[in-house]
């Protein structure tokens, strides 16, 4: 019976720590990256559940859509919806770093030209 109750202990520690891990990247946050003409472009990202929404130029209108799923500090994604985006069976592989209001994300693999060459770094949005 103890080891029935540390195991379930266990599982429940496990289970609150991922989602602690991530529900720490899930809201509204904004960067900016360096777009063809070498012009900084701005972009907002907002980050639920399962999915996010990128709006390059921060009009208002998301320019992709996709989901992701999350493993302690890596997040696979694929594009889902939005003009010039990866086929959605080309996914990629992140790892995931939040210091107070900012975070990073930094490919480990993704064979998407467009996406994760450089590190990624977002401040949240108010």
């Amino acid at each position: 019976m103890k080891k029935l109750l540390l195991c379930a202990l266990f599982l429940l520690t496990l289970t609150a720590t991922a989602f602690t891990q991530r529900s720490a990247i899930m809201g509204k946050w904004t960067g900016a990256f360096a777009g063809p003409d070498g012009q900084s472009m701005k972009f907002t990202m907002v980050i639920s559940d399962d999915t996010y929404q990128i709006d390059f130029g921060m009009d208002g209108t998301p320019d992709v859509t996709g989901a992701y799923t999350a493993d302690g500090d890596q997040v696979t994604v694929w594009d889902t919806a939005g003009e010039n985006i990866c086929p959605s069976d080309q996914k990629g592989v992140y790892r995931y770093a939040v210091e107070g209001d900012m975070v990073t994300f930094t490919k480990v693999t993704d064979a998407c030209p467009g996406r994760g060459n450089e590190p990624m770094v977002l401040k949240r949005a108010n």
